[in-house]
């Protein structure tokens, strides 16, 4: 690290003795000055500030409280405590040392520099947040005594720019030179200068996973996806959002492109579809929608016109329309627009008038509900609470003017990070942020309806039903004027929707409808809910309701009636709980039981006042189970070692507590967090500070326990990205390691998301991007079972870093072992951007083929010769020429004849053996075990609990001939592994290259998992330690007689458990008949879908037949294959009775079978 110059007159200070010393967190300094030499030193007139000078007491003991009131009367002041017996006082300026001779005071010493900053402010580089310019951010500490408008008139008078002052902490924060640190150092009234504090990283996580967004948006491979993505949303506020790569190539922003009004918008955009392109923390709920920004008006124009024109179906407001303005002019405007788009939806804050009067006759707290529009019978009015669960005083309560129900639901606004222009981020806050927390959750929810019902719209009103129905019921029991419904489910909205768990029909006057509902075993609560987008009203009148539908349930010995609350114009009517009877306000009417007694219930739906009709409606039911559901994390998930994360999950109501736990092992062993009463759902938890690769959150009640859906990763953020050189055509990117990573994931922004460009192990990548071309990047930690961590915040090259350029020629092959005349493809990996190339081979015995030539960038070359070939790659462009010559990189070789053993005991690969993986990474290795003859020796193997998910590793035979005559020839070799669990198994295939290994075309062996396996055991890693460890596996190379061939044992990873191979022998075997309808079926035994797979890969036709023990064929078919395709059928006998049955092949001269079972 380079040391920026310090040129101060520093005072001379000798380090450690066993004189007086301060002892600071970087150094030891002995002082100097006794109290008796300090009597005959005069002060300088230049530390005199405000009629006092600073100086170090150092004192032989501790002085009382007494002493120092003492002195405190006569003039010292106490300023701060340093180790061992010094403080920091302040004198005044005609002071009379002699007065304190007897308190013990041993030193009395100016105060030392090396006190007065931080060391760090001499290292450079600076750390990229300190950097302001050519200027860098530092703290001011002032005296605890100073008198801060003096010292900031100071300050701002010397060459520094001053950018926020605390003058109640005493501090002042400023930009400056480096070479003008010393001046302000020097500054008697001054007690520290320290870089400004690194920029937290507060998890933003909270809102998202409070409203179980993050459940139906999920890091797992096969979790549920619903981001938005193809949803178009309007965002009406204050004007331009932006410029933030959060909104990359998502914004539509013709209608206030020149409108700078505020920032506002951008918050409301942020929580609603911020993609989190620069830190993941701060992704809002539905980062794929597509946002079109508009200026908020009071009248709401043009909504009709932009979901017809442009497919908009949701519009964000979060703007006040006076205070419980009754049902208006404005409000059955956007009533009847609702009602004749019925995909259309809007959704308003209820405002932050909480503690305000707004004439409904409660006094102060109640009815003020900001706006007549957010009144509405169709839209969506949202409070606001905090990431806990608990309301905010600020935010608005009901009723509505004529005492319906509002606010609708409630969701997570104070304190959500979210987007502010020019790439950064700020705190939200209000139901202004709570607002686009639903719009965003909405926006999924119309994805998720799409994708299962052939990309067709849902009718807003099913999913404002679904979201009320499906809210966690907070507050009183029922609705409230408070929380409305209860607090958003995002999760369990979207089962509704994929469980089909609605109805719709139309009713009108005076009919009556009725629906049987079978309520299962172990249920809880049912919930079912009457919606229907209401008619607009007339705005005199005196209630908005128009067209009322009542709804209630009925079993063999008891009506359950819908809640509904006391709207009596005073406080405590409007608190009290709602109680159950009949509605005829609201156009939505729940009905809830708790502990249903019956299994089956009617519901009865009645049209009570239907002026309007038919009316349409929705039934939604919910049941919630005696059950616990962990939604946070859920899986896939990279949390940070150390940081404050709150686990959600979801469970009926009860009255045992809560036990929350986590495993890193599997689930072998579980830590305790804590409990958590029994009705919160929610536990603040701060994650170990160690790295955990495989962790799972358990929370449980009694009998009830749920897990985390899969394994999340703790590991750490890569930090200190930066860039490392620039060259022509790339851009070298570095960070530091990361305990526990066994590789990065590296990104830059494309056209909307910060995109994958590679995965490497090193600590460096190099970004295929130009050196004058700008971009953000970001790495992310992946740990030894493939989970990714958290990336780490987006860093910008701005394309003008100069050229600093490293450069080099080098090159690989595809392969290094072939027949005469096969074919090697070469591919260059110089660095610094050559863009000439000149091959050239010793001897010259060889063609290039496919169009290429000796001055291709990567070549595809013809052998003709045998022996060993040296070659030659000569790198160009206009600033470096380099060659780069490999000897004996190509060896041609003879086939051999049968009768081949490979026992691994010598070098490894084996001789012309090639050992190879597709992304160069982790292979076959030489391992020493206990072989099938109960021996030590070596053996191949595979770590596949080292390697990646989906990593395919193969170690490639010298080419050979199977004789023409050969009766029986055959492969044959032993074979270990174990599985880590019960589920997932890694694969191994033995693969066929009849061209000298240009291709693998024929399979001749696949097994996985169970079928794979040689022992029961679940040790990782498996190490073979008995001879029953292993099994002889015995592949026919029949159908390959009269050819040259390669074989491939190829591994691909599950990133499960290791397998070991041993004694490959190809031989030809006098005394057994080759079988061509030998085949293999896997994985068995499972629960009916199975694999079949047959070896003779020249097969064209067979007869396939199931039949059970008693011999009745359950099942046949007749199978023809395509010519050269793998032999592989898919069997799906799900239907069959559990049991033990018989797979049988046959053609017309042979057949083969074997035993399969379901289970």
């Amino acid at each position: 690290m380079m040391k920026l110059p310090l040129l101060l007159c520093l005072i001379a200070y000798s380090i450690i003795g066993h004189a007086q010393k301060l002892s600071l967190k970087n150094t030891d300094i002995i002082l100097q000055t006794t109290f008796n030499q300090a009597l005959s030193r005069n002060v300088d007139q230049n530390e005199i500030i405000n009629g006092r000078y600073y100086r170090i007491f150092s004192f032989s003991k501790l002085p009382s409280n007494d002493e120092k009131k003492e002195m405190n009367l006569i003039g010292i002041r106490f300023l701060d405590y340093l180790p061992i017996n010094n403080y920091l006082v302040s004198i005044p300026e005609q002071f009379s040392l002699p007065q304190l001779e007897n308190y013990n005071i041993s030193h009395v010493e100016k105060v030392p520099l090396d006190l007065k900053f931080d060391p760090v402010l001499f290292e450079m580089p600076y750390p990229d947040w300190a950097n302001d310019g050519d200027l860098i951010k530092i703290s001011i500490l002032l005296m605890r005594d100073a008198e801060f408008d003096n010292a900031l008139n100071r300050i701002t008078q010397k060459q520094i720019r001053v950018v926020e002052t605390d003058s109640y902490s005493m501090i002042i924060r400023a930009s400056i030179a480096p070479s003008n640190l010393q001046e302000i150092i020097q500054m008697e009234d001054i007690s520290y200068v320290s870089l400004v504090s690194p920029p937290g990283e507060p998890e933003d996580i909270k809102g998202n996973s409070l409203h179980r967004s993050n459940a139906i948006n999920t890091a797992m491979l096969n979790g549920r996806k619903y981001d938005g993505t193809g949803v178009s949303v309007a965002v009406n506020d204050d004007g331009y959002v932006g410029p933030h790569i959060d909104f990359s190539g998502r914004l539509e922003q013709s209608d206030v492109a020149n409108d700078f009004t505020g920032d506002h918008g951008d918050m409301v955009a942020g929580i609603l579809g911020g993609a989190g392109n620069l830190n993941p923390m701060y992704e809002g709920m539905a980062k794929g929608a597509k946002m079109h920004i508009r200026q908020y008006s009071g009248s709401l124009p043009g909504s009709v016109l932009l979901h017809q024109d442009s497919g908009v179906v949701l519009f964000s407001s979060s703007y006040s329309n006076g205070c419980n303005a009754g049902y208006t002019s404005l409000t059955r405007k956007v009533d009847l627009e609702i009602r004749l788009n019925p995909a259309l939806i809007q959704v308003f804050s209820a405002g932050n008038a909480g503690s305000s009067n707004c004439g409904y006759g409660a006094g102060s707290g109640w009815g003020n509900i900001t706006g007549g529009h957010k009144q509405g019978k169709n839209v969506i009015a949202t409070a606001n609470i905090l990431n806990n669960g608990m309301i905010v005083s600020s935010s608005s309560r009901g009723p509505a003017n004529d005492g319906r129900i509002k606010p609708d639901i409630s969701a997570n606004g104070n304190g959500q990070m979210s987007t502010d222009p020019n790439n950064v981020y700020a705190t939200g806050s209000g139901t202004s942020a709570a607002a686009p927390g639903v719009s965003g959750v909405l926006a999924q929810l119309y994805q998720a309806h799409r994708e299962l019902n052939n990309q067709e719209d849902p009718n807003s009103g099913l999913l404002k039903g679904i979201l009320l129905n499906t809210a966690e019921d907070y507050g009183n029991e029922g609705p409230d004027f408070t929380f409305g419904w209860g607090r958003l489910n995002a999760y369990k909205a979207v089962q509704v929707l994929e469980e089909n768990r609605y109805m719709d029909s139309s009713i009108s006057q005076g009919e009556t409808h009725r629906y049987q509902l079978a309520i299962p075993d172990n249920v809880k609560e049912v919930k079912v809910m009457a919606y229907w987008m209401d008619r607009e009203a007339f705005p005199s009148a005196s209630k908005a309701l128009v067209n009322d539908i009542d709804v209630k349930l009925i079993s063999s010995n008891s009506v359950h009636l819908p809640w509904i609350l006391n709207t009596t114009p005073n406080s405590s009517s409007l608190s009290s709980p709602a109680t159950k009877g009949e509605d005829h306000l609201n156009n939505m009417e729940q009905v809830s039981i708790l502990n249903p007694s019956d299994n089956n219930y009617e519901i009865e739906v009645f049209g009570y006042n239907v002026p309007y009709g038919p009316q349409e409606y929705f039934l939604i039911y919910e049941f919630i189970f005696d059950e616990i559901t962990v939604t946070y994390p859920i899986g896939g998930e990279g949390l940070h070692p150390f940081d404050v994360e709150f686990i959600h999950w979801d469970a009926s109501p009860d009255t045992i507590p809560f036990t929350i736990e986590y495993s890193n092992d599997n689930g072998v062993n579980w830590n305790t967090i804590g409990n958590a009463p029994a009705d919160k759902r929610m536990k603040i938890w701060q994650v170990p500070n160690q790295q955990m690769d495989e962790v799972k959150i358990k929370v449980s009640r009694g009998a009830s326990e749920d897990q985390s859906d899969e394994f999340f990763t703790v590991i750490k953020d890569p930090d200190y990205l930066s860039v490392d050189s620039i060259c022509l055509c790339y851009v070298t990117i570095t960070w530091n390691p990361v305990d526990g990573a066994e590789q990065y994931e590296v990104m830059v922004l494309g056209d909307k998301f910060m995109d994958s460009i590679g995965v490497t192990s090193n600590t460096f990548y190099r970004v295929p991007k130009n050196y004058n071309e700008d971009f953000w990047y970001t790495v992310r930690a992946i740990n030894s079972s493939g989970i990714k961590g958290k990336r780490q915040v987006a860093k910008y090259y701005n394309g003008n870093g100069g050229f600093n350029c490293s450069y080099g020629t080098n090159f690989d092959t595809s392969d290094e072992i072939l027949c005469i005349e096969s074919t090697a493809s070469f591919v260059d990996r110089s660095i610094g951007c050559p863009d000439s190339w000149s091959w050239s081979f010793t001897p010259n015995t060889v063609s290039f083929v496919n169009g290429t030539n000796a001055n291709s960038k990567n070549p595809e070359v013809r052998f003709l010769d045998l022996g060993n070939y040296e070659v030659s790659l000569t790198a160009s462009n206009q600033f470096f020429a380099e060659t780069k010559t490999k000897s004996n990189v190509i060896k041609v070789v003879s086939p051999q004849e049968l009768n081949i053993e490979e026992d691994f005991n010598t070098s490894f690969p084996p001789l012309n053996w090639v050992n190879s993986s597709n992304d160069n990474s982790l292979g076959w290795e030489q391992t020493n075990v206990v072989q099938k003859n109960g021996k030590s020796g070596m053996s191949a193997a595979m770590f596949n609990d080292l390697a990646q998910l989906g990593q395919t590793s193969s170690l490639i035979s010298f080419p050979f001939t199977v004789d023409n005559d050969a009766d029986n020839p055959f492969l044959s070799f032993d074979l270990s592994y174990a599985m880590s669990n019960q589920i997932l198994g890694d694969q191994l295939f033995i693969l066929v290259s009849t061209d000298c290994g240009d291709s693998f075309t024929d399979t001749i062996y696949i097994k996985e998992g169970h079928d794979l396996k040689t022992s029961s055991s679940l040790d990782v890693p498996w190490l073979p330690s008995i001879p029953n460890h292993w099994r002889n596996e015995r592949v026919s190379l029949y159908p390959y007689r009269g050819q040259t061939i390669k074989v491939s044992f190829q591994n691909v990873s599950r990133a499960q458990n290791r397998i070991y191979l041993d004694n490959i022998n190809i031989h030809d075997n006098l005394d057994e008949k080759y079988n061509p309808l030998t085949f293999n079926v896997f994985p068995n035994p499972n629960t009916g879908n199975f694999q079949l797979f047959l070896e003779n890969n020249a097969l064209e036709a067979i007869s396939l037949e199931i039949f059970d023990i008693t011999g009745k064929i359950t099942y046949s078919n007749n199978v023809e294959f395509q010519s050269g395709a793998t032999k592989l059928i898919s069997l799906n006998f799900s239907n069959l009775a559990k049991g033990v049955y018989y797979i049988r092949v046959s053609d017309d001269s042979n057949q083969y079978v074997k035993s399969m079972v379901i289970r």
